[in-house]
């Protein structure tokens, strides 16, 4: 412990990425944490306020599904987060280990890293919750603002979202410490072969066909199971299919810079593939989250037409509080949206430095740096989009039909928030220029 605790202030200084590179996951943690409160407390409410007997277990259903559909890119947040300085970490711990650190100081070197600061964010994201509170308590249900009283978290539940915060931060960094350990002179010299996603290509296109499936016999599932085990598996269901859109999202993204680095007739389009082939992963990061608020966008849009087309057929207050849930989980998915994509854009400039300062140093010319780093993030983002709401309309048809799916308010809903999404990540993208004029400038 006398050696790690020196060695770990050592990593945690800025190096060349700057103080950036140590806040930008702290500020991601804060986020996560602060709208997982939020989440949990609404859903809560929903689920053990009295005025929710009006609805026959109605209310509960749709909170569970409303808590499930953002569970997915919160966590998935989270976990970007703790990824965002491994580059960093892994380099440092690979140098460590080629100069004769053991496995077990490598291991206790990243859990302590990693723990403090996922714990400084969860710590700052309690601030924001409490910040949030009273707007929270502003939102109209059972025909009046709720109140902070019903939204504010139970401190037990509390502790076990900072805490999960605190154990996903743990454990993702722990994970990409395997291959420092395995390989290290690989890492250090970034000579790793990009792994093969065939597999994972294969199994999550048959989960998705038997996700389907099960979807379209749901009556039949629940006349086996029960109505209460059907509509649980149901759920479950729609949860995992937020998770397979990350399973294969990566795989097909390898494979378009594979076919765009073939085909490029610029430099700009064979560095982007080259890029996207090499290096999925984080390409895939980067966009993930629209593609997760795409198919919410596909859920929202049926949920909005059915609650038009009801009209005055349901109770008016039921009618106009699943209107507002569903609103304010389309607010919430964008809000993700918007921190995932500003957060993962501006650590990706720091992660590549090396990159831009190597073709800049080649002469590669600014324009056609720029549009290499277009194409790395608007071509798997269109396949984000384009899948997210694909499958959600796969999940969507069997339940709800064609007629709602192709209603003018859920194509609207769906236009609306592919233009969003679209806006927000080519802002993110724009806000990283002074990041890269600023490593150019040093090469000079």
């Amino acid at each position: 412990m006398s050696v790690v605790l020196p060695l770990a202030r050592q990593l945690t200084r800025p190096a060349r990425q700057g103080r950036a590179a140590v806040a930008l996951p702290i500020v991601a943690f804060a986020v996560t944490t602060a709208l997982l409160l939020v989440v949990a407390g609404g859903a809560r409410m929903f689920l053990v306020d009295p005025r929710t007997a009006d609805g026959n277990g109605l209310y509960g259903i749709l909170a569970v599904l409303a808590l499930l559909l953002l569970a997915v890119p919160l966590v998935t947040l989270g976990a970007a987060a703790a990824r965002l300085t491994s580059r960093r970490r892994n380099d440092r711990l690979a140098t460590l280990r080629l100069l004769g650190a053991s496995t077990r100081e490598l291991w206790a070197l990243t859990v302590l890293e990693a723990t403090a600061v996922a714990a400084v964010g969860a710590v700052a994201g309690v601030a924001i919750y409490a910040a949030l509170l009273p707007l929270v308590g502003l939102l109209p249900f059972f025909g009046a603002p709720v109140g902070v009283a019903a939204v504010a978290i139970d401190p037990l539940l509390g502790l076990g979202v900072l805490g999960g915060v605190i154990v996903v931060g743990a454990a993702s960094a722990a994970a990409s410490l395997r291959r420092v350990a395995v390989t290290p002179l690989g890492v250090r010299t970034r000579s790793a072969a990009p792994p093969s996603r065939t597999a994972a290509l294969v199994v999550g296109g048959v989960l998705i066909v038997a996700v389907v499936l099960l979807v379209s016999n749901f009556s039949v599932v629940a006349q086996l199971l029960g109505p209460a085990v059907g509509i649980a598996l149901l759920l479950g269901v729609f949860a995992g299919a937020l998770a397979l859109l990350n399973l294969i999202g990566a795989p097909i993204v390898a494979a378009r810079g594979r076919s765009l680095a073939r085909r490029a007739r610029t430099a700009s389009e064979l560095i982007a593939g080259r890029e996207l082939a090499a290096h999925t992963g984080p390409a895939w990061r980067r966009v993930s989250g629209m593609a997760i608020v795409a198919f919410i966008a596909v859920v929202a849009g049926c949920g909005l037409s059915i609650v038009d087309v009801a009209g005055d057929a349901g109770p008016t207050t039921l009618m106009t509080d699943i209107r507002t849930g569903v609103l304010v989980t389309l607010g919430i998915a964008f809000l993700l949206l918007a921190c995932a994509v500003g957060v993962t854009q501006a650590a990706s400039v720091l992660e590549e430095r090396e990159l831009i300062v190597g073709l800049d140093r080649l002469g590669i010319p600014d324009a056609e740096l720029r549009r290499a780093r277009r194409l790395t993030v608007m071509v798997p983002l269109r396949w984000a989009a384009g899948g997210g709401a694909a499958l959600g309309l796969m999940m969507a048809f069997p339940i709800v039909g064609i007629s709602l799916i192709v209603a003018p308010l859920s194509v609207l809903t769906i236009v609306a928030t592919f233009a969003g999404g679209f806006a927000l990540v080519r802002a993110a993208l724009a806000s990283t220029r002074p990041i890269v004029d600023g490593i150019r400038r040093e090469t000079v």
